[in-house]
């Protein structure tokens, strides 16, 4: 089997875990928890789980946080806790909630930043730490970020080229460009399906993640 269904030769060993995991979109800001660190947050009066909206996360979005002044590290497509950190920082500058996720609400605030010419990062106070960490939502649902979705790939050493959430699931591509992955939350974490989800098993699966998943 190709290395580009690395969400069918996911960890077979790992497979009797996943059950049926019927988990609700982490495409939002608030709705998952990962916290950064530093003061207390302000929260949005709204909820990114409001908006239907998918976002999908590439280099685009690293070259706006680095013309905000977020400093996501190099644009490279690569993403992973830098990336996160960078996210949460726009967070806390734009008065989101922080969670580093790349929801409907954060891709909105950048836009505007980016198109008014606004280094926000740079204006904001320095925070402690913008180290991410991830926790399991009160829903179960795992983060939809860089640095949990590192965790659920089954080889060590991989890195994201772009990635989207939706209905409990996870796809993208790694960033050598080709190589494709389907992840499913479970109890919070990110794992493998039993099944090749791009063939007889894809049933039920959101149609974004089975476009962002599986070869052409």
């Amino acid at each position: 089997m190709s290395r580009s269904r690395i969400a069918a030769t996911a960890i077979a060993l790992t497979a009797l875990a996943l059950g049926a995991a019927a988990c609700s979109s982490s495409d939002s800001d608030a709705d998952t928890t990962t916290t950064s660190t530093t003061e207390a947050t302000s929260t949005t009066a709204a909820s990114d789980a409001e908006t239907a909206a998918t976002i999908r996360f590439d280099t685009t979005v690293q070259q706006e946080l680095a013309d905000v002044g977020c400093d996501p590290g190099p644009v490279d497509g690569t993403f992973g806790p830098k990336t996160d950190a960078a996210i949460v920082r726009f967070q806390i500058a734009a008065g989101l909630t922080a969670d580093g996720e790349f929801g409907p609400r954060t891709q909105v605030a950048l836009t505007k930043a980016v198109e008014a010419g606004d280094a926000i990062c740079e204006k904001a106070p320095a925070t402690t730490t913008t180290a991410v960490t991830t926790t399991t939502a009160a829903n179960g649902q795992a983060p939809c970020t860089a640095t949990a979705l590192l965790k659920g790939l089954p080889a060590e050493g991989e890195s994201i080229g772009s990635y989207i959430c939706s209905g409990g699931y996870a796809a993208g591509t790694l960033s050598d460009g080709t190589t494709k992955f389907i992840l499913q939350s479970n109890n919070g974490t990110w794992f493998a399906p039993s099944q090749d989800p791009c063939g007889s098993a894809s049933a039920g699966l959101p149609p974004e993640i089975l476009a962002d998943g599986c070869s052409a």
